[in-house]
């Protein structure tokens, strides 16, 4: 086995032990109470008059759901790179794992801020999620709803936060005007 065989392998490895670690240390975390000394030890956000057990399970929402994604996309990869092929089908390349890992480390931490953001911007009322059916983020259960489906779906949301800078921060359509055009425009000397 050639020595770059040898590294893809054990990237793939700790790759899925990694994201395998984020889904269960979220979970353990977000569904029972193995983790309550810790909790406790965590810096006190009441200064700041925010919840920190929703903070902290939709952040581990949001990972979760980044790293349920990087799992899904690791085993579809393993399963188009390693499949065997019949025929005179050609062969499939390797799946580059060095390019690709800090991917699989980033996507998860990625997941996590976004579920944040899109709570925040969901409470601004920046992003409205259902204006009709009276849809609120009250229930720290659809907290972590939301925040899983924002770690899943990362890319979608990146592009709507994009969607919502290009209306906020859009460029004026208006002209500038020429103040000594208008002067000559209102005696007439034009």
């Amino acid at each position: 086995m050639k020595k770059s065989q040898i590294l893809e392998i054990v990237l793939i490895v700790v790759t899925a032990i990694y994201n395998l670690g984020v889904l269960v240390v979220s979970l353990l975390w977000i569904f029972t109470n193995s983790f309550t000394s810790m909790k406790s030890n965590l810096g006190h956000l009441a200064l700041f008059d925010v919840n920190e057990n929703v903070t902290y399970g939709l952040f581990l929402a949001g990972s979760m759901g980044g790293a349920f994604y990087c799992l899904r996309a690791l085993y579809q990869r393993l399963g188009e790179t390693y499949t065997p092929v019949e025929g005179d089908a050609p062969k499939k390349k390797s799946m580059n794992m060095k390019v690709w890992f800090f991917w699989y480390l980033y996507r998860p931490l990625q997941g996590g801020v976004l579920a944040l953001i899109l709570l925040t911007l969901v409470k601004s009322n920046l992003l409205v999620i259902d204006a009709d059916g009276g849809f609120e983020i009250s229930s720290y259960y659809t907290m972590i709803g939301v925040g899983f489906l924002a770690g899943f779906g990362a890319h979608d949301l990146i592009h709507k936060i994009q969607e919502i800078i290009q209306v906020i921060f859009a460029k004026s359509n208006l002209k500038t005007s020429n103040s000594k055009q208008k002067v000559k425009e209102n005696k007439g000397e034009n």
